[in-house]
């Protein structure tokens, strides 16, 4: 029987832009076929190697590990690295570093001279794509030779060949069998695989052709035709037969060394990688000095005399140390103390909360005993893996506190990620290839919600916003076949957002390095594959609330004299919970949105348990087994609360009966069975999927029969715990978010101005600025525009000429201006006139325009105040091209660098139009994104307050004393979209409208979609009409039926008189008539414990994708800009 064939040159997708398939793909594949090695040998690095580990386990195949890399200049090419054994994977790890630190950003290169120094180990492999390959192509037999023995002098080396049938490569590869043999050359086979079946040929000269859109894209490779596929070992055979001709003696030579240098280079995942322990830190008695810093965390927190407390402690520790993991929580200690004494805002999320040790040493200021978390819901014996404890620090400081911990760990790296193609990433790559003009690419990208690539084509045909969206006007079949099959492709590697590895010495023997955009070292896993190495992760998160307290604390001890502590405050003011309740929670931590709005208008909280709990019940679990609606009557005397058995009366006490949190769950299942803490929390963790779900069942049935319970009990409790699944929220986590969730509304309440300094500054939630500043006038406070001689680079406190808190505009928001433009008119201050800002402070002229466009000078020229003068913005204008005309003339630039009050005279007479209000407002949003002198809606008065009258519109402020059912016209500025997962499974769309009296929170069911999505997404002045639905203490919503963009209401109302009028009022009432429609198609993903998902809902929540849009927030399931 002839042995399997071993590959040795194989792309995954992790060879981006190159390979079209995962790991576990060719794994499978080479499985299918029978071999029992397979090489993965990614392009520019080791990103797949992890993940092609744990397939070749998965499937019973050896795994052997390599890089192709690029050659540096002058030989040039790429050559194929593979390692021998645990000193060659070292080896490769540092070669790849090496090359990536050496080499330009996204382009690393390897020298002789690295290799050499890096050669234990390692075998090189020169192939068609090596110098040695391009002489033997162009028949220059002695300068191959003479390159040849350059690679053979640095490291061992073998000569591939490689045919896929096309022009010249047969005479090549016969060449440089040739060479191999005359020079004594281990010659091996190779297939250059990129695609695990030859279907993957089209895909691959898709990536090729986007690959050279790209900088530094380089040349494609040589033809491959369709070959380039994991052959089969009979298809290898024929090729070795092609090169070595009627020789059989030399293609079973040829196959035979291909096999052996596979088998010497297969690598053990536990000895060769290290695969089979965790890498700490190394720090001498980790133990006794964890012991000693959680005795002294006990004395200075009063609790050594606390019986509960020292009875947990030992629990806590005596898991800590049997799991090895006292280094562990010694160095996340260490991290937190350092960020802390830098000055900047850090504190614990997720399970880690529920530790009392983590709260000991400093890392969590959330008490678990005072709150009845848990250890094991963090931390159990029977648990694999690290615990996860992650950080919040303050966003704009998160590379700070990068800093920190790469200075004070030299074994220290970020976490990489791979950014893969989705929808409009796709379509824009592909329509590149595809020579379709930019323009029309960015329509049909933007066209699309943010869903993965292979939806594209079923989305077109399922949301009704696509259907009517004019997709049918452009040639889109190819190209949404094509963009489909990208899908989940790695397109380029990136810094993940929070993710830090701290390692023992041996991080870079086991992990290659390459420096991140901003310069940071990132090793080439991600965060799943640094776990199955043994490294603690460690995520540092930033949180752009921590950031916007900071700079509101700043303020009020900037403007007030006095410095607030908010993590000292009792979290019992009732003013703050006052106004929580009001759902005045508009930029507040975790509570803005409006669901969360809606939830703490019903629940009404009083105290920070409520708020852990409205944080928690805001999750898909406690919804979908309607846990909510009884705990809020159990906690306020309108039920009583009744435990399925009294045996959970303890357990479900403080929830009125109600299974809220995950440790709860654990709780139940302990109490119920008699199993350990640790067991009912794997038992938890397994509720998730359908197969888990079904062994604890069986599981609890019998566990809970042995203990007495009864048959109608254990139905009962069963219900409950499959309804809430695992799709609850971890009291800890919920514990943990509900102290800055307090803190901020504590500001909001007691300084507003310093609030939302710090909200507009840092832009923390899910609202658009100009939403935020609309709410800042509804509190009271005034908003003042930006002024060069009183704006900051950031939003500030600054009191009126009545003696209020205001809060002036930012230098920071004008439209192209850079750190250093901001800092320089800062820094100037005061200045005198515009010549003046012009020749100290230097803007470009963009910059310049910008700030007279917006009023910067309005106090400098006296603009607006009905001065003598009467100069206005449009003189200013004028002057500033004048400035830039005399520039352009001495120096051919676009600064103003030169002194210039002699070049040109300031404008004395006036003589140009002021601008208008609307010009203004319209000059406020293209400069800074926000209107601020003005609401945006006051520049359509007249035409709102004519359609208001004929068709009886209802402000947000009055629609709270409009009974439920009634049918209502809303109209207002579009602040946000979302299309949240819900229980039903559909896709629902919640808007958000603000009118300048308050916000409408609208939902448009998959009824009245195929109607209004198209709309709701492309337009952002709306006029809506729907049924009042009331909620809560006085909160009030629309069930939207009908939705019109209202800027073309108002066009037409403007340009048609009387006739218009008259089919506006027709247009625009009531809506009775049924309509039927087509509504969201698409197949709903059903999870274990029942609760159904859109396959166009958001799986992020709302807000969580980074900054919002300057003008509205779409969440990722919204289509359209």
């Amino acid at each position: 029987m002839t042995d399997a064939f071993a590959h040795l040159d194989t792309a995954s997708s992790a060879s981006m832009r190159h390979g079209t398939a995962g790991p576990h793909e060719l794994v499978e594949r080479a499985a299918e076929l029978g071999m029992d090695m397979l090489a993965l040998t990614d392009r520019d690095g080791l990103y797949g190697a992890v993940k092609h580990v744990r397939a070749c386990q998965e499937a019973g195949v050896r795994p052997v590990l390599g890089a192709d890399l690029a050659v540096a200049a002058p030989e040039g090419g790429r050559v194929v690295v593979l390692a021998r054994g645990r000193r060659g994977w070292a080896s490769l790890c540092r070669l790849v570093s090496a090359a990536h630190a050496a080499g330009e950003r996204g382009v690393p290169a390897v020298s002789h001279a690295m290799l050499a120094e890096h050669a234990e180990g390692l075998v090189v492999l020169v192939g068609p794509g090596s110098d040695v390959g391009q002489a033997a192509a162009e028949h220059h037999m002695e300068r191959a030779r003479r390159c040849l023995a350059r690679w053979r002098a640095s490291a061992e080396t073998a000569v591939e060949l490689v045919d896929h049938y096309g022009p010249g490569q047969h005479r090549r590869a016969t060449a440089m069998l040739r060479l191999a043999e005359e020079t004594r050359t281990l010659a091996v086979l190779g297939n250059a695989v990129r695609y695990p079946r030859r279907s993957g040929a089209e895909v691959a000269r898709v990536l090729d052709e986007a690959r050279r859109w790209l900088p530094g894209g380089g040349p494609p490779p040589a033809p491959s035709g369709s070959e380039a596929y994991l052959k089969s070992t009979a298809e290898m055979t024929a090729v070795a037969e092609r090169i070595c001709g009627p020789d059989r003696t030399a293609v079973r030579r040829l196959l035979a060394h291909t096999r052996a240098l596979a088998a010497s280079c297969c690598l053990e995942p536990g000895t060769d990688l290290g695969m089979d322990r965790h890498h700490l830190p190394e720090i001498p008695s980790a133990r006794d000095r964890l012991w000693l810093t959680c005795r002294e965390g006990m004395a200075r927190l009063g609790l050594e005399n606390d019986g509960r407390a020292r009875s947990r402690l030992a629990h806590e520790l005596e898991i800590i140390e049997r799991k090895g993991f006292s280094a562990y929580f010694l160095t996340v200690a260490d991290i937190a103390h350092r960020i802390r004494e830098q000055g900047i805002r850090c504190s614990i999320r997720g399970s880690g909360a529920g530790s009392l040790v983590n709260h000991l040493i400093g890392i969590s200021a959330v008490d678990p005993l005072a709150h009845g978390l848990l250890m094991e819901r963090f931390l159990t014996d029977s648990r694999t893996g690290l615990p996860d404890i992650d950080l919040d620090v303050e966003s704009a400081r998160r590379l700070d506190a990068y800093q920190v911990i790469l200075d004070a760990y030299p074994d220290a790296a970020c976490v990489s990620m791979m950014e893969t193609y989705r929808a409009r990433s796709a379509i824009r790559d592909v329509g590149s290839v595809m020579g379709i003009p930019p323009h029309e690419i960015d329509v049909l990208a933007k066209a699309f919600p943010h869903i993965r690539a292979r939806q594209i084509r079923s989305a077109c045909a399922d949301l009704p916003e696509l259907r009517s969206g004019g997709l049918a006007d452009y040639p889109v079949e190819t190209l949404f076949r094509l963009a489909e099959r990208l899908d989940g492709l790695p397109r380029h590697i990136a810094l993940h957002p929070c993710g830090i590895v701290v390692s023992d010495a041996s991080l870079r023997d086991r992990a290659p390095l390459e420096p991140s955009r901003i310069g940071y070292d990132m090793v080439q896993y991600d965060k799943d594959d640094v776990e199955e190495m043994g490294l603690i992760k460690l995520d540092v998160i930033g949180v752009r609330m921590q950031s916007a307290m900071t700079h509101a604390l700043g303020e009020v001890e900037r403007t007030e004299g006095r410095r607030v502590d908010v993590d000292t405050l009792p979290a019992d003011d009732s003013a703050t919970y006052a106004m929580i309740r009001a759902s005045a929670t508009l930029g507040c931590f975790q509570i803005e949105s409006p669901g969360q709005r809606e939830l703490v208008s019903r629940l009404r909280p009083a105290g920070m348990d409520d708020l852990i709990a409205d944080i928690s019940l805001f999750r898909p679990g406690p919804v979908n087994s309607d846990m909510i609606t009884p705990f809020i009557a159990a906690r306020d005397g309108e039920r009583t609360p009744e435990a399925p058995t009294p045996v959970l009366s303890d357990v479900l006490a403080a929830t009125g009966g109600v299974v809220v949190f995950h440790e709860q769950v654990i709780a139940v299942l302990h109490a119920m069975t008699g199993c350990g803490l640790d067991q009912a929390e794997a038992m938890r963790r397994r509720l998730g999927t359908d197969a888990g779900k079904e062994e604890v069942r069986e599981r609890f049935t019998a566990l809970a029969g042995e203990c007495g319970h009864s048959d109608r009990v254990i139905e009962e409790v069963w219900r409950i715990l499959s309804a809430f699944g695992a799709f609850g929220f971890c009291k800890a986590h919920a514990a943990a978010f509900a102290l800055p969730t307090y803190q901020s509304a504590w500001l909001k309440r007691h300084h507003p101005a310093a609030f939302y300094a710090g909200v507009l500054t840092h832009d923390p939630g899910m609202y658009p600025r100009r939403a935020v500043i609309d709410d800042a006038r509804r509190f009271g406070v005034p908003v003042l525009g930006v002024d060069v001689n009183r704006s900051g680079r950031e939003w500030r406190v600054e009191r009126t000429a009545e003696g209020r808190a205001g809060i002036r505009a930012a230098l920071a928001d004008v439209k192209g201006i850079t750190e250093a433009e901001a800092d320089a008119l800062v820094a100037g201050r005061p200045y005198a006139s515009l010549n003046d800002v012009a020749n100290r402070a230097r803007p470009s002229r963009d910059v310049l325009e910008g700030l007279v466009r917006v009023g910067a000078f309005d106090s400098l020229y006296g603009i607006g105040s009905g001065r003598a003068d009467g100069l206005t913005r449009r003189d200013l204008l004028l002057r500033a091209s004048a400035l830039e005309r005399t520039t352009r003339r001495s120096l051919g630039g676009g600064q103003l660098p030169i002194a210039l009050e002699a070049a040109a005279e300031e404008p004395r007479d006036p003589g140009l139009p002021p601008m208008a209000p609307a010009e203004e407002v319209q000059a406020e949003l293209e400069v800074l994104g926000y209107d601020a002198s003005r609401h945006l809606l006051d520049c359509y008065a007249e035409p709102i307050a004519a359609l208001g009258a004929l068709c009886g519109a209802v402000s947000a402020r009055d629609l709270t004393a409009v009974p439920a059912g009634a049918e209502v016209l809303v109209l207002g500025v579009k602040v946000a979209t979302q299309t949240p997962a819900v229980r039903s499974g559909q896709r629902i769309i919640f808007t958000t409208l603000d009118d300048s009296t308050g916000l409408v929170d609208l939902t448009f069911f998959e009824s009245v979609q195929e109607r209004c999505a198209a709309t709701v997404f492309g337009s952002w002045l709306l006029a809506v009409r729907g049924k009042v639905r009331r909620v809560g203490s006085g909160m009030a919503t629309v069930n939207a039926a009908r939705v019109w963009d209202l800027e073309e209401l108002a066009r037409i109302w403007q340009e048609g008189g009387e006739e218009a009028a008259a089919g506006l009022r027709e247009r625009l009432g009531r809506q009775s008539r049924h309509v039927p429609v087509s509504g969201v198609g698409g197949q709903r993903i059903r999870y274990a414990n029942g609760y159904e998902l859109s396959t166009y809902a958001d799986i992020a929540p709302a807000g969580s994708a980074g900054a919002p849009r300057k003008l509205w927030h779409a969440s990722p399931g919204s289509a359209g800009r």
